[in-house]
């Protein structure tokens, strides 16, 4: 996975501390101040949102922020007391999962509704059916899987992907070739062969077929998207949650 190096905590581990830690009601003051003791000087903490996900329970995000870059930090809140995490035995989904979902698709939305469109690959167009972002990576092997079953994942939604590679050149490579492939394309199957192609783990790409200037373009798109959250690939995201 690619992204911002994450901020350093001082020796203490973060995540073992607050399980057992009393805020006294845990005012924004109070959380930033926590967070300050755990980092250094230079890093400037800020609560940037707090909602109630269950419950009394309050998920709060924490912007730890340095020399431009940021990272979030997400805890939870009841009372006195927060929380590195709240696990739902019923539904069995941890809202740590959840929230970091919903900070990511936050961040995507300022930049996604102004994407240039050559550079989404949109497969599907039925207005009945959800549609779903998908953040890809030709090389990735649990990419290659969502591939492999687009044709049922087609048949509940429609499906826009973006490449955003956490690969080496090789891997920018075949994105830009998919892009160049897919103006062509007149048919959603002519696109997923295209996609299949250059996601084959047996194909090799030739370098004299793409350009520095081309493996740079997809460089910046990716680092746009990783800028906004995507951390890892395949990053599935509800178009309607984006905001």
């Amino acid at each position: 996975t690619h992204g911002l190096k994450r901020i350093k905590m001082k020796k203490v581990i973060l995540a073992s501390i607050i399980a057992a830690t009393s805020l006294m009601a845990a005012s924004d003051k109070q959380i930033e101040d926590f967070y300050s003791q755990m980092v250094d000087s230079s890093v400037k903490v800020k609560v940037a949102d707090r909602h109630k996900v269950a419950g009394d329970i309050e998920a709060v995000v924490v912007k730890l922020s340095k020399d431009g870059n940021s990272q979030d930090e997400i805890v939870f809140t009841k009372g006195d007391f927060i929380f590195p995490d709240v696990i739902d035995l019923k539904e069995q989904k941890s809202y740590l999962a959840e929230v970091k979902k919903e900070v990511i698709a936050k961040g995507i939305s300022k930049i996604y509704k102004d994407e240039d469109k050559a550079n989404i690959i949109v497969l599907g167009s039925d207005p009945k059916k959800p549609t779903i972002i998908m953040f890809s990576d030709p090389e990735c092997p649990y990419c290659r899987a969502e591939l492999a079953k687009i044709e049922t994942t087609l048949k509940d939604s429609n499906v826009e992907i973006v490449l955003t590679p956490v690969h080496d050149i090789s891997s920018l490579q075949k994105s830009s070739l998919i892009y160049k492939d897919a103006k062509a394309a007149k048919s959603d199957s002519d696109k997923v062969k295209i996609l299949r192609k250059y996601y084959a783990e047996d194909y090799n790409v030739d370098d004299k077929s793409v350009s520095k200037d081309d493996v740079a373009k997809i460089d910046n798109l990716r680092k746009k998207y990783f800028a906004a959250g995507v951390r890892s690939v395949p990053f599935i995201v509800n178009k309607n949650d984006l905001k």
